[in-house]
């Protein structure tokens, strides 16, 4: 449903001025919808302009204020469970977990109404340690909804990482036998079986369903996505090209075909895709990282400009934040605090590391030694982002330079020996980073052994090997543009590789 036909159908004769609302704080003029939502006398019509406002701080990733004002929407309809619920998510995205946990709680024992609920509860449940009552919600709620494809993925999620292997996929395998019509339990189950390593298992999922849809763009997508990452390039451009033709309009369609016409020599189409995309979605990191490949290939002077690794990499040696006397200290409670969030025996499904663990949630900024850590990068953002060229409107990096910045995103990852970080970029960043807390003896200068490595892109491209290397030394950081292909050289030998990251965005 849109948002505004969302507007109309609550509010009905008021839609055109909550309508407004939502324009002005869309536009930047907030001061002014706050003005108006505090002027509404009916205490329904003040409640509904409370959450949308809510819902455009929330977009913009400023959870604290989201989360100020759902409670005033709450506070004109205590009772509503759609505004507890919205307020348990915007928790979950600050990092209040365990404040999300006894909302979700609070809601599921006065009803389990919604799929959406048995999702966000078994994460927090996950999250919190209760592993075995996750995987028991998510069951039951499977037998009240057998076709919801968040139900199926987050159980298939919880049991990847709790070392089920294939036996992970056997609910949805189950739902698809039972429920042959749900086609797009195919699709959800052919991306989690490619992202296991379970290729021709997906690939045969999916080619029965196009065989019950054959005009689905969506079925034609997935096949020509998983056959390019099999390095069946002949088969896969066919589905792909064919799927753009079925949906013109389709991002979807549009964004995974590049990737093949990078491999298949086709740089201009690729180029000339990427400059399309990127008028509607200016910000995307891919999108950005993709073009500059077509750039590098076509040996274009731009592509140095976007991987000006000398400009736009920058290493800092931080400062132990206070009350800790050395890095060293700070590092070691760091890293015993970090050690209970990854739980997982394998790493989860649809990320980027291959050999280890990472955490599930941002990490929890209610805790001071965490807090200790973000106060300690204050200083190394502002410095990169001082010296940005901020009037440059050409370039990606430098025309979002702002005096404020926000992390959107934070997380550990801990590789055991032989693990590393496939090649990939954060397609919803600004700057991107790596910390080291503690770091195996095994640097080599020779090897590059769990070295950070720049500039290789996420697909097999001929001609496109890594440019640029960091070796890593405990209390590091470093940080670039989120658009930089960015990977790890494996590590054989030594102890776990534990690392925190985050995104940064412009405020």
């Amino acid at each position: 449903m849109s948002e505004k036909s969302e507007i109309e159908t609550a509010r009905g004769g008021n839609a055109e001025q909550l309508q407004l609302i939502v324009s002005l704080a869309s536009n930047g003029d907030f001061d002014s919808a706050v003005a108006m939502a505090r002027a509404l006398p009916d205490r329904n019509v003040a409640s509904e302009a409370w959450r949308l406002l809510s819902e455009v701080k929330a977009n913009l990733q400023r959870w604290d204020e989201a989360i100020f004002h759902i409670e005033i929407a709450l506070q004109h309809d205590p009772n509503s469970r759609r505004l507890r619920f919205a307020r348990a998510l915007l928790l979950e995205q600050a990092g209040a977990d365990d404040a999300a946990l006894v909302e979700l709680e609070a809601l599921a024992r006065d009803a389990r109404d919604s799929p959406q609920l048995l999702v966000h509860l078994a994460a927090q449940l996950v999250y919190a340690g209760r592993v075995d009552e996750a995987e028991g919600a998510l069951v039951a709620a499977l037998d009240t909804w057998p076709a919801d494809a968040a139900l199926h993925t987050q159980l298939a999620r919880l049991r990847w990482q709790r070392g089920a292997g294939v036996a992970a996929f056997r609910s949805i395998e189950r739902a698809i036998v039972q429920l042959p019509g749900e086609l797009h339990l195919r699709l959800v189950a052919a991306d989690q079986l490619r992202s296991a390593g379970e290729a021709n298992a997906a690939l045969a999922l999916l080619e029965d369903g196009l065989k019950l849809a054959p005009d689905s763009a969506a079925f034609r997508t997935s096949i020509g996505t998983l056959l390019e990452g099999m390095d069946r390039l002949d088969e896969a451009l066919p589905h792909l090209l064919e799927a753009r033709a079925l949906a013109p309009q389709s991002a979807a369609a549009a964004r995974n075909l590049v990737p093949a016409l990078l491999r298949t020599g086709a740089l201009r189409d690729a180029l000339a895709l990427c400059d399309e995309l990127l008028v509607r979605f200016p910000l995307d990191q891919m999108l950005i990282a993709q073009r500059a490949t077509a750039l590098r290939l076509l040996g274009d002077p731009e592509y140095a400009r976007l991987f000006d690794y000398a400009r736009l990499v920058k290493v800092y040696s931080l400062q132990p934040p206070a009350p800790y006397g050395s890095l060293e200290e700070f590092n070691a409670i760091f890293a015993r605090e970090l050690a209970p969030l990854h739980r997982g025996t394998q790493h989860p499904l649809e990320q980027s590391l291959r050999g280890g663990s990472q955490t599930e949630r941002n990490l929890p900024r209610d805790n001071p030694v965490f807090a200790a850590f973000f106060a300690m990068l204050d200083a190394p953002i502002r410095e990169y982002s001082g010296e940005l060229r901020a009037g440059d409107q050409t370039h990606p990096v430098d025309r979002r330079a702002r005096t404020g910045y926000r992390i959107s995103g934070s997380w550990s990852v801990q590789l055991r020996p032989g693990g590393f970080h496939l090649n990939h970029v954060h397609p919803r960043g600004w700057l991107s980073s790596a910390y080291y807390v503690s770091l195996p003896d095994v640097a080599d200068a020779d090897t590059r052994a769990g070295w950070l490595k720049l500039g290789e892109p996420g697909v097999s491209i001929p001609g496109c090997p890594p440019e640029h290397f960091v070796k890593p030394a405990a209390g590091m950081l470093v940080l670039f543009p989120s658009y930089m292909w960015h990977g790890t050289v494996a590590f054989a030998a030594g102890g776990p590789r534990l690392t925190a990251a985050f995104d940064v965005i412009p405020a």
